[in-house]
C-alpha cells in the first residue's frame, strides 16, 4: 500500500513543510506505517507452528495409507469383495486433495479393512507393528482437526486486526489528503507529485471506505 507514498513523503518533508499542518499530517502517516506493517507479517508468524505441526502430520498419515492402497487392492480383488475394492482404488491425488475432516474419514476407513485383513497382509510387509503405526498417525491427524479449525480461525483474526489498523492508516490518509490540497496553488508540482503517489495507494486495492463526505485529493 505504502511502498512509493511512504518514500515519496520523507523525501518532500522539507517542501511539505510550507504547511505546518501538511508536515504533521505526513509525519502521522509515516508514524503510522510500522504498524500497519508488524500486522501484515502477523497471521504467518501466529500460525507458522501449527501449519507446520499440521503438515508434518498430515504427510505422515498420507504417505502411511497410500502405501497400503496397492496391496489392499490386491487382497479386495482376490476376496472379490467389491464394495472393500471401492473404497481403496481411490487415487492418490484425489485422496490428497479431500477435505482434511474427509481424509480423515476415508483414511481411518481403509486402516480398518487393513486390520480386519492383517493375515492377507503379512506377505505384503504389513504386518502387526506397521498397522499400529498406521493406526497411531492416523488418530494423531483426526485428533489435530480441531487444529486445523484453529489455525483458520487464527488467520481471520489476524486479518481482522490487520483490516483495522489499515482502516486507521487509511483515514489518516483522507486527512493529509485535505491537508495537501494548499499546494495544487502554492506547489503545483508537489501537489502533481503527491497526487502520483497517492493514487497508488488507491491502485493497491485498499478495502478501506473513505469516510462519508470524504473525498481523495
Amino acid at each position: 500500500m505504502m511502498g512509493v507514498l511512504a518514500p515519496w513523503l520523507t523525501t518532500n518533508l522539507p517542501a511539505i513543510g510550507k504547511s505546518k499542518i501538511a508536515a504533521k499530517e505526513a509525519a502521522d502517516v509515516l508514524a503510522g506505517l510500522p504498524a500497519v506493517q508488524a500486522k501484515a507479517g502477523l497471521t504467518a508468524t501466529e500460525t507458522k507452528a501449527v501449519t507446520e505441526r499440521r503438515t508434518k502430520q498430515q504427510a505422515s498419515f498420507e504417505t502411511r495409507i497410500l502405501s497400503m492402497l496397492g496391496p489392499l487392492q490386491m487382497v479386495a480383488t482376490a476376496a472379490n469383495d467389491m464394495d472393500f475394492l471401492s473404497l481403496v482404488t481411490i487415487g492418490r491425488s484425489a485422496f490428497r486433495h479431500l477435505r482434511p475432516e474427509l481424509q480423515a474419514g476415508v483414511g481411518l476407513q481403509v486402516l480398518a479393512k487393513a486390520e480386519a485383513n492383517e493375515k492377507a497382509l503379512a506377505d505384503h510387509a504389513i504386518d502387526a507393528d506397521f498397522l499400529t503405526e498406521a493406526r497411531t498417525l492416523a488418530e494423531t491427524f483426526q485428533q489435530g482437526l480441531p487444529d486445523t479449525q484453529s489455525l483458520l480461525d487464527a488467520r481471520q483474526n489476524a486479518n481482522a486486526t490487520y483490516e483495522e489498523v489499515h482502516e486507521a492508516q487509511m483515514t489518516q490518509i483522507y486527512e493529509l489528503d485535505k491537508a495537501m490540497s494548499i499546494f495544487e496553488t502554492v506547489n503545483p508540482e508537489l501537489f502533481k507529485g503527491y497526487k502520483s503517489a497517492r493514487a497508488l495507494v488507491n491502485s493497491a486495492g485498499a478495502k478501506s471506505k473513505k469516510p462519508k463526505g470524504e473525498k481523495a485529493a
